[in-house]
């Protein structure tokens, strides 16, 4: 028995250094990942107690466009966006508590109807009057949830892969939300569950490099990330039974673009994409064969183009 307690802890040890590498157990300190994922546009504000990562960028006197990530994922994701569209806007984009940089929320409130409050206040600081809004999964959830709730501040809206009806959770929400497996979720991430999900996420697999998975591996691994991604799983597992979940929507009157990757298999385009149409029938609808859930990082180009029609009416290129 002696033995067998002493080794018990001993093997503890070595695994977790093992997960280090692969496991995904690490708790890496913000300022360790700030020289690589924070850059000289970066702001931390603290709005209730929550330390939200932003970046503002592009022309300071253009029109403001503010960029909402997915789930598991960061304002890292619209770098392509940014690319080619900061000549042409003020371009606000920030990491949703939980995921990237933010920090956690003190009481677990992680619900969209909560970020949408924090989003408010983060623009009445940045002292934004007006703004266009691009959201992506998560992401769109919130932008256009922001649209019902402050119908006088948005001017145009993108949703990119949006949730907003009720649907069948992705695998890894799913599988991390298990009653059995959600304890170990909050302590283990391993990067073979993050390259899994990015690969799905990606509609073509050649653009999945080791950069691009080592960016989402690396953010999960911010001390608290894992535990605050449960936490926001969660509530989506609750959300995606809602039979009201689009409340609201079919409300909104400011112009609407809805983009979509025809090989989006998180929020399915066979099943999804046709209920936008449906609920939507002024919106402006573009789709992308072959493309995955997340068009804006798979093809940059081709979206911040579309995107940049729809918001100005003219022509990138």
């Amino acid at each position: 028995m002696c033995k067998f307690s002493y080794r018990v802890p001993v093997f503890i040890s070595i695994l977790a250094m093992i997960g280090c590498a692969s496991l995904g157990m690490r708790n890496i300190p913000i300022e360790d990942l700030k020289p690589k994922y924070a850059n000289e546009n970066s702001m931390f504000f603290v709005i209730d107690q929550t330390s939200i990562h932003i970046r503002d960028e592009g022309k300071k006197d253009a029109p403001v466009l503010l960029l909402i990530h997915g789930v598991c994922s960061s304002l890292h994701t619209w770098d392509g966006w940014v690319s080619v569209l900061k000549d042409h806007f003020r371009i606000i984009r920030f990491d949703i508590p939980g995921f990237g940089l933010s920090g956690q929320i003190p009481s677990k409130n992680y619900t969209p109807e909560y970020s949408v409050e924090l989003l408010n206040k983060a623009i009445e600081q940045l002292g934004i009057k007006k703004l266009s809004i691009a959201g992506n999964s998560l992401g769109g959830f919130i932008g256009w949830k922001f649209a019902v709730t402050h119908p006088d501040k948005v001017e145009k809206l993108i949703l990119i892969d949006s949730v907003g009806f009720p649907q069948e959770m992705p695998w890894l929400l799913k599988f991390s939300t298990n009653i059995f497996v959600r304890p170990f979720a909050r302590i283990a991430m391993p990067r073979y569950f993050i390259n899994k999900a990015v690969h799905e996420v990606y509609g073509n697999q050649s653009k999945v490099t080791d950069e691009v998975v080592d960016r989402y591996f690396e953010l999960s691994q911010k001390k608290g990330n894992r535990s605050a991604w449960i936490d926001v799983f969660m509530i989506m597992k609750d959300y995606s039974k809602r039979e009201d979940l689009a409340k609201g929507l079919t409300d909104i009157k400011c112009p609407i673009m809805v983009m979509w990757g025809t090989k989006d298999i998180w929020i399915p385009y066979t099943t999804i994409f046709p209920k936008w149409q449906e609920n939507l029938p002024h919106a402006i609808f573009k789709v992308y064969d072959g493309v995955g859930h997340i068009p804006m990082e798979e093809i940059p180009e081709q979206t911040a183009k579309d995107a940049y029609e729809f918001l100005t009416g003219k022509k990138l290129f």
